[in-house]
């Protein structure tokens, strides 16, 4: 197919600055509507493209972000919301929130309906919001999160960044507490614990921050005051909130997070573990959430064979048990997710139930310790 130079450049301009192009003449839509028919591009939303392999090599959450970063540069008054923003805000969730692509707007009025296929209003009363803004410098994507006080002019943004910083995108969010509230009342308890874990863990927000927009809410707030009860940001990221999350929700006891556990026998002299359950009658419970990462990624093997991994984890398991580990759990994402396979192995190790015995109700402040 002949070369189309200006779409080329608008494609080249937007994979430079993290998002698709749109067109804006009659010549660029036609050249886009015809590159999608033969599959050398892709169109995610209305007038919203990319190309498809630059597009297909993007997950469903930065996906997500491309659409909304483009959206924003055509619509720069609109605020995103929910799990809008928290695409936005780098929070962790699972990416099947991303599966129907939907995105949320804020608006101050109107109802909570979708006046597109892929555009649903979120009516948010005077919304506390906070610019995303997304540069250049020296060949890296940045981002840096500005309160709503703060001046949001782009001249006025410029002087927050780095000399010689390039300014591609600036997207208004909601506040990343209002963003919390939004996700914790739409979305259940195990899917909303890794927005909470991961703001908590980026430093972006506080509790205190959380109850009050809960304050001022005249509804019932009530699953985001459980979040906020057993969020901990030392859960390091969105599967092991999800492990974290899944086990309280089946009445579980809730366990202490990355627990070290001292092993001289070990070259390494130390071991530190997802999970841990003390027991009153002397056991110690570990668990460990197995990423697929841990097993194929070069980066988290380094490099070393599956076999090799494997080896290396039995002998960790024999080191925690010099330590003193009396039961060693293994859980993998899929086991976690369909939930029978992860609580079977809870009830066969027999740790404690919650519901059983009040001790285990416990939950943590931010820094993770428990009270």
């Amino acid at each position: 197919m002949k070369t189309h130079h200006r779409i080329e450049q608008l494609c080249n301009d937007a994979e430079q600055k993290r998002r698709c192009f749109y067109h804006t003449n009659d010549s660029e839509r036609h050249a886009a509507r015809t590159r999608v028919q033969r599959g050398l591009l892709v169109r995610p939303h209305r007038n919203v493209y990319a190309r498809q392999a630059y597009w297909n090599s993007l997950n469903p959450a930065e996906q997500c972000r491309h659409v909304i970063r483009t959206l924003s540069t055509q619509y720069p008054n609109r605020t995103f919301a929910g799990i809008s923003a928290a695409a936005m805000l780098n929070l962790e969730y699972s990416w099947s929130l991303n599966r129907e692509g939907t995105i949320f707007l804020a608006s101050s009025s109107g109802n909570s309906v979708r006046t597109h296929s892929s555009i649903q209003h979120v009516i948010i009363r005077r919304p506390p919001t906070h610019n995303v803004v997304h540069y250049l410098f020296n060949q890296q994507f940045c981002t840096l999160l500005m309160p709503a006080n703060a001046p949001n002019t782009a001249d006025s943004i410029m002087t927050n960044l780095p000399q010689n910083a390039i300014l591609t995108n600036i997207v208004p969010v909601t506040s990343p507490a209002r963003t919390l509230v939004d996700c914790g009342l739409q979305y259940p308890f195990v899917q909303a614990m890794a927005m909470f874990d991961s703001a908590l863990r980026q430093g972006i927000v506080t509790r205190e921050q959380v109850m009050e927009i809960c304050d001022s809410l005249q509804k019932d707030c009530g699953p985001v005051l459980r979040l906020l009860r057993y969020t901990n940001p030392l859960n390091e990221n969105g599967g092991e909130s999800l492990c974290y999350a899944t086990i309280i929700d089946e009445g579980f006891a809730v366990p202490e997070l990355q627990h070290v556990f001292i092993a001289p026998q070990s070259p390494q002299g130390t071991f530190r573990v997802d999970f841990v359950w003390h027991t009153e009658d002397g056991r110690v419970i570990v668990l460990e959430f197995d990423g697929t990462e841990k097993y194929v990624d070069p980066a988290m093997t380094d490099n070393h064979s599956v076999q090799r991994v494997v080896n290396d984890e039995r002998q960790r398991e024999d080191f925690l048990k010099q330590a003193g580990v009396t039961a060693i759990i293994r859980v993998n994402y899929n086991e976690v997710r369909q939930r029978n396979p992860l609580v079977r192995k809870l009830l066969e190790a027999h740790v404690p139930m919650a519901r059983a015995h009040p001790f285990y109700e416990r939950y943590t402040d931010v820094q993770g310790r428990v009270w």
